[in-house]
């Protein structure tokens, strides 16, 4: 209950040009989470995904699924695509992976050479990216049957990961094996799983705090304004609302786009793969309240990379508010610290308390509207 009074407190107006702005087209929206809860105990949110993919290769919707694994070679976390086959190849890829990829350089020859037909997980800038190449090859456009976007605030260099994993292994002191980024409940924990065994768990704001503060992001985010996945035919994404804080199960916030879309997901929900109730996109829009905007606004990135030698076109044409103009310039000036090896220290030696503070100050630019 408290929790959904703060939802109210907080709650945003919405107009109808800033859900088209931000949004985009769509049809439907749903808060949705698997109902099997083998499938929700490792995944970084409800599962709704998993679920769509596993119902989708053993009803025949499609014979494959693009989906992004992460391996640990040397004590390095890194992401590669595979297309699964399997609900077992689907579960292995389950949970977010805040880490560059190679998308287009790994995924498009795995659809060309897969006999059958594919769904494909992305992030919006990977789907987009696949949209342009399907237009000019005919051919590859023929088998991609459902694409479905990861909603993205932004992606991180493997620098990071590197830092972090390494920080595990020396409290462990043991060799890591396998990671993740993000299980469990609301915010939930990372886990490294290392060779004994043995599984150290961390609060997700030991990687989190440094990722939201922007400090080695990749650069290509900082021209993207695509926060939920335009070119899908289905969008997922945590829904942060205080409300559902407490449920036992965490929910996933589902917006459908297509005709493709709402059949592959009618379908779903029939064969009783997910839980599914309609929400209001505002809703899931209040979810997403700080990072939407302020990763749509490429505008305030455009004039604040001004002042720090970025060329970062203009594609949105906002109107760019002083405190938008603040968290733009601090974007920014977090990420270039984070390409110097002198900042890389000074980041990474910065006490919690004091970056704590740092992150709580850009939430709160970002929460002004």
């Amino acid at each position: 209950m408290f929790g959904k009074v703060i939802d109210r407190v907080f709650k945003k107006t919405w107009t109808d040009a800033e859900v088209q702005r931000y949004v985009g087209d769509y049809q439907n929206s749903y808060l949705t989470y698997a109902l099997d809860e083998s499938i929700r105990i490792k995944s970084a949110s409800g599962g709704a995904t998993s679920a769509i993919l596993i119902h989708g290769l053993e009803s025949g919707l499609f014979d494959g699924a693009v989906v992004c694994n992460t391996r640990v070679k040397e004590g390095k976390v890194r992401a590669y695509f595979t297309i699964a086959t399997t609900k077992e190849m689907v579960l292995a890829a389950r949970g977010s992976k805040y880490v560059e990829t190679k998308f287009l350089h790994e995924v498009l020859p795995l659809i060309r050479a897969f006999s059958g037909r594919v769904s494909v997980v992305g992030l919006p800038c990977d789907l987009s990216a696949l949209k342009r190449r399907c237009e000019k090859e005919p051919q590859l456009s023929s088998k991609i049957v459902l694409s479905i976007a990861l909603v993205c605030g932004h992606n991180s260099r493997t620098t990071l990961i590197d830092e972090i994993t390494s920080r595990l292994e020396r409290e462990a002191k043991k060799k890591l094996v396998d990671y993740r980024f993000r299980v469990g409940h609301w915010r939930g924990q990372l886990e490294a799983e290392f060779e004994d065994g043995s599984v150290l768990s961390k609060p997700t704001k030991f990687f989190n705090d440094y990722q939201n503060l922007f400090f080695f992001s990749e650069r290509k985010c900082m021209v993207c304004h695509d926060h939920y996945g335009y070119n899908a035919d289905i969008s997922v994404g945590d829904v942060w609302l205080f409300g559902l804080k407490n449920n036992p199960i965490k929910h996933t916030g589902v917006i459908v786009r297509s005709h493709r879309g709402q059949k592959a997901w009618e379908s779903a929900v029939t064969a009783n793969a997910v839980h599914s109730s309609e929400m209001d996109i505002r809703s899931i829009m209040d979810g997403q309240s700080r990072i939407g905007p302020s990763h749509y606004n490429d505008t305030a990135r455009h004039k604040a990379g001004k002042m720090l030698g970025f060329k970062i076109k203009d594609t949105v044409a906002q109107p760019v508010s002083w405190h938008s103009y603040l968290n733009a310039l601090i974007t920014l000036a977090n990420l270039r610290l984070s390409e110097k090896p002198w900042g890389q220290s000074l980041i990474f030696s910065t006490p919690r308390p004091l970056l704590k503070f740092y992150l709580y100050i850009k939430k709160a630019l970002e929460s002004l509207k």
